[in-house]
């Protein structure tokens, strides 16, 4: 961060105050719609400091398709039996699969929490103690576990997140946020399906303890892998 912040005083484009947010983006798109030459600035001084990068135009980088959300998830020799929380049930061959992305994903979330006071009320000389109902909104860091596949064909992607509140179905089986050696099981059994440079950091490396800091963060990585494989043919 030390570093980023020095090399901001010299790229106008870039703040001070940006660079803590850069390293959440280390994964792939570290900065977005700079302006050429500041990016130009940039790549230079992340060089001079030991980092290469490469500079591709905003457009060049594929956006995402919509999200179909699913609850349960299951796989059997051919295909992927896929079931939304209103029970519609989908079939994808395995063989449309191109890329999957998996991990534990940081997100703000606004939580209501009600507290209950006995508030005292006078009617004349006489207090009567009345309980009062107040609601307080705050905002919290939450963790939550995150699966998307994208195939070659319609639905091209789909998700699964379980959190504190949702569980995940994985061949009928309930998992929820705690069951940790489940969720290993699960990221294993996907990532046997794909080589390496068709995964994310989070499945590839098969662990928990990787945290990606939000979902533009996940999701981001996951955008330059596509480049990266586009350009690769």
């Amino acid at each position: 961060r030390l570093q980023l912040e020095i090399i901001s005083e010299a790229v106008p484009g870039i703040a001070k105050a940006d660079c803590a947010g850069f390293l959440d983006h280390w994964l792939g798109i570290v900065a977005s719609h700079l302006e050429p030459a500041d990016a130009r600035a940039f790549q230079a001084a992340l060089r001079g400091a030991g980092y290469e990068t490469d500079i591709v135009p905003d457009c060049e980088i594929p956006a995402l398709h919509p999200d179909f959300r699913c609850q349960r998830l299951a796989l059997d020799e051919s295909s992927f039996i896929l079931t939304d929380a209103m029970g519609r049930v989908r079939n994808v061959s395995r063989n449309d699969l191109v890329f999957a992305a998996a991990g534990v994903v940081r997100r703000q979330k606004w939580v209501t929490t009600f507290r209950t006071e006995i508030v005292p009320r006078f009617c004349g000389e006489v207090s009567v103690n009345v309980p009062v109902e107040t609601r307080t909104k705050q905002e919290q860091e939450q963790t939550f576990f995150r699966i998307d596949l994208f195939f070659s064909r319609e639905p091209y992607r789909i998700s699964l997140e379980i959190d504190a509140d949702r569980v995940l179905f994985y061949a009928d089986r309930p998992i929820r946020i705690k069951h940790t050696l489940d969720l290993k099981i699960l990221m294993t059994d996907l990532s046997m399906l794909l080589p390496q440079d068709r995964m994310n950091t989070g499945l590839r490396e098969r662990t928990l303890d990787f945290v990606y800091s939000g979902v533009k963060a996940y999701e981001e990585e996951i955008r330059w892998a596509f480049h990266r494989l586009g350009a690769r043919g």
